[in-house]
């Protein structure tokens, strides 16, 4: 009995080609793009899942506050939090900090050889208590409770060493001129994907504490509450109330301005769990995931697997009629409503399992494009997580229900007595029902496209906005860690000799580069001013020719002074820093002083505002100091040609004036285009589903049209013999569907403008959303429909009548 089920579906789905194609094409990249996007999302949604007691760890932040208003947010705190919190606050059971060194980079030294690590930390011990990783090698007793340990990832050993087993080995640490020994207590497996603190090196953080170099670098001391330069986890007890927590928190933060600790500034707490998705504060250790994105991804791609069980639902009921006579001849010779349901069902069963067929091909062939797209890490694997396998079964046993039960129980509900005196005819239900769902297809097509359309301009208006610097043809070198202005000084002068260098400058920081590579300070304002704001400035060290470098634009005042070579209290603002202090115009700020440090700065000029981070983020306030000795950077601006074949040159040049040293560079407009690289992939992902969609709204609609088209055969034969024209016969056939898909276009374009705003509001510049982003995918809709309609349409109307009226 089942093996004539299966002959009876094959046999039917076999002499349907072109509706199992449909289904088949449509239920395929159904299954295939939402089992992608779970995956995607749950990748995103699991960060820090890695680490056992992720639920019960608390990372401690700072809102400044100016009056009532939070002015800023920042992730680094100050030391002694840690260790007084676990001592006061009874919900607290541990502590560790993290202290970035080097900003981004250090200077490692193994025998003769120098490398540089980024992502490298100075943590306490109780480190590896909180977070979970294992040593490969190493013993975690007593681990980094002594100074001068540094514990490495595997493949930091490997590239340093070329090997894992190197506990008791020594590495130095290079800065200045000057070396700080370190002996390998251990190593650890690389920071997983999903972490937002990854690292690549640790060191004890007693170190900072002792050690007199580490000290005069990095001025981290216990009762430093003067930088928050620090991240600081808190173990908090099993099951705590967070909400009794984050109370606790207020009281506390109210303690320490008593005391005179902290000032205008509230301690705050925060799930590390929250931190990727959810977390936009400054001095972040990574640009952070977007949780408007991951679930938006996620709805798209439930509407794309439910379109295609649509498409599935309205061919098979749109056929009843030609499985009608089956169906009453079955019943009439036996068989049960029953056996004809699990007919129904195998044939969707059959159509399914050949989908998730097809789809577990794409799957394969597009699993590294898709990771490539996404940014997902190159480590992850698709079809070595059991999920997977659990959400593949899951949703190949839902399409075969999903899809087949409705036209399983359509189907075997016909009456054999009507439909075998030929006096059957689809329901107004059923003709209401189909709408509805093309209705469903076209008004998730409209909210895609206008998003789609949405997407693109915002992000090209970003790409080609002015952003007040010129970083073409400009590249940063990382500057040696051992600072010899002499060795600078020779270095730019050669530079500076050859033809295809337009200008050489150094700097703390470049512009591309993300706040928090910038010192900040709160509470600076004008000298004569009566009213304190505690607002957070930014603060960067720039020479001379910093300024015409960048093609900066002064709007009020002078550049520092060419002749100049010792530091000046002296510095240069941005517009949105004069704006903070409430002055009128740049004119006016020229000349005033600023209380910063506890010395009074003299404003030398004003700088047009231009973008330091990314364009979607706003104008931060910006103070520039004099400094004409080496700095972090130095920025070459070239004069044309090609930079790979300059950047060659540049290359001899700095090995020869710093032997032994490594080289590190990278172009300004990568900076920027870093910043925006997960918008894109955003963008990217967002289009090719958008495209599948239209697709599978497309094949749905062709699917039915064809239905509608051999249905209405004899009455377009008859309307040709008494002289229709094609494109009256077109007219007629497209009309429903016309008024179908407008009544989408209602549907959808109210929803998209929602979802559209609401993306938008991630930007602190964006476009405005223009009458052509909502007419034009509406006017593709249109136009797809007729095409969709009319292939179909225009071949049965040119044929000859007698081909459809001869039996009559």
């Amino acid at each position: 009995m089942i093996k004539n089920y299966f002959k009876i579906a094959w046999r039917n789905l076999w002499k349907e080609k072109s509706f199992t194609l449909i289904n088949l094409i449509g239920l395929s990249t159904g299954f295939a793009i939402t089992l992608l996007i779970v995956q995607y999302a749950r990748f995103e949604l699991n960060y820090e899942n890695t680490h056992k007691n992720a639920d019960d760890i608390v990372r401690l932040t700072v809102d400044y506050l100016d009056g009532e208003s939070v002015v800023a947010q920042d992730s680094e705190t100050y030391p002694p939090l840690g260790p007084l919190m676990t001592n006061e606050l009874s919900e607290v059971v541990d502590f560790t900090r993290a202290y970035q060194i080097g900003e981004p980079k250090v200077g490692v030294l193994i025998g003769n050889k120098q490398y540089t690590v980024d992502r490298t930390y100075a943590v306490d011990s109780s480190f590896f208590k909180l977070f979970t990783y294992p040593l490969i090698h190493g013993s975690e007793k007593r681990l980094f409770q002594q100074s001068n340990e540094a514990v490495l990832t595997k493949s930091t050993a490997l590239k340093l060493f070329n090997n894992v087993r190197i506990v008791g080995k020594t590495l130095n640490l290079k800065r200045n001129g000057r070396n700080i020994l370190f002996k390998i207590a251990g190593v650890i497996p690389d920071s997983p994907a999903n972490t937002h603190l990854k690292f690549n090196m640790l060191l004890s953080y007693p170190t900072l504490l002792s050690d007199p170099q580490m000290q005069e670098w990095y001025r981290e001391k216990e009762g430093n509450w003067n930088g928050n330069n620090t991240f600081t986890y808190l173990q908090l007890a099993p099951n705590t109330d967070y909400d009794k927590f984050s109370r606790s928190l207020a009281t506390f933060s109210e303690k320490l301005e008593r005391e005179k600790k902290i000032t205008n500034e509230v301690i705050i707490g925060q799930k590390i769990k929250d931190i990727h998705l959810h977390s936009r504060k400054t001095f972040e250790p990574e640009i952070n995931g977007d949780a408007k994105s991951v679930y938006l991804l996620l709805g798209v791609a439930l509407l794309i697997i439910v379109s295609a069980f649509v498409n599935y639902i309205n061919l098979a009921t749109s056929k009843a009629l030609d499985r009608a006579k089956e169906v009453g001849i079955r019943k009439v010779a036996g068989s049960s409503k029953t056996q004809l349901k699990v007919q129904f069902l195998i044939e969707s069963l059959v159509v399914n399992f050949i989908a998730a067929l097809l789809a577990f091909i794409l799957i394969w062939d597009g699993e590294h494009q898709f990771i490539s797209i996404s940014g997902l890490p190159k480590t992850f694997t698709l079809f070595g997580d059991l999920y997977f396998w659990l959400l593949f079964i899951a949703l190949f046993t839902t399409g075969v229900f999903v899809s087949g039960l409705y036209p399983a129980l359509v189907l075997s509900s016909f009456k054999p007595v009507k439909v075998l005196k030929g006096s059957f005819s689809h329901s107004g239900k059923g003709v209401l029902l189909r709408k509805g769902l093309v209705v469903f297809q076209f008004t998730v097509t409209v909210i895609l496209l206008i998003q789609t359309f949405t997407v693109k301009q915002q992000l090209d208006y970003l790409q080609a906005l002015d952003k007040g610097v010129n970083t073409e043809q400009i590249v940063a070198i990382e500057t040696p860690y051992n600072k010899n202005d002499k060795a600078y000084t020779i270095f730019k002068q050669e530079l500076l000799t050859q033809s295809y260098i337009n200008n050489v400058s150094v700097s703390g920081t470049v512009p591309g580069q993300i706040g928090s590579e910038m010192a900040t300070t709160t509470g600076i304002n004008l000298s004569e001013t009566t009213e304190e704001h505690y607002y957070n400035f930014y603060i960067t060290k720039i020479d001379k020719e910093f300024i015409p470098l960048m093609e900066m634009q002064l709007l009020a005042g002078s550049n520092f002074d060419k002749n100049s070579v010792t530091e000046k209290n002296e510095v240069i603002v941005n517009e949105e820093a004069i704006r903070l202090w409430e002055l009128p115009d740049p004119q006016s700020a020229i000349g005033k002083q600023i209380d910063m440090w506890n010395e009074k700065w003299t404003i030398r000029g004003v700088l047009k505002n231009y973008h330091q981070e990314s364009p979607k983020a706003p104008f931060i306030p910006i103070i520039h100091r004099f400094k004409n000795t080496l700095s972090e950077f130095a920025s070459i601006k070239f004069s044309g040609g090609h930079p790979k074949d300059h950047i060659k040159k540049v290359k001899s040049i700095y090995e020869k004036v710093f032997p032994g040293t490594v080289f590190s560079y990278f172009f300004l407009d990568s900076n920027y285009d870093m910043q925006l690289k997960a918008d894109k992939r955003f963008r990217d992902v967002f289009m090719i589903l958008t495209v599948l969609a239209i697709i599978i709204a497309s094949l749905g609609l062709y699917g039915l049209a064809s239905f509608t088209v051999l249905k209405r055969r004899k009455e377009i034969g008859i309307r040709k013999v008494v002289g229709a024209s094609t494109s009256n016969v077109l007219l007629l056939l497209s009309r429903d569907f016309m008024r179908t898909v407008l009544i989408a276009v209602f549907l959808g374009v109210p929803v998209t403008y929602l979802l559209a705003r609401n993306w938008l509001n991630n930007f602190a510049t964006r476009i405005d959303m223009s009458w052509w982003l909502f007419v034009l995918p509406v006017l593709f809709v249109f136009v797809l429909v007729i095409i969709a309609v009319g292939i179909k349409t225009i071949k049965t109307a040119v044929t000859n009548p007698v081909q459809s009226l001869r039996n009559e």
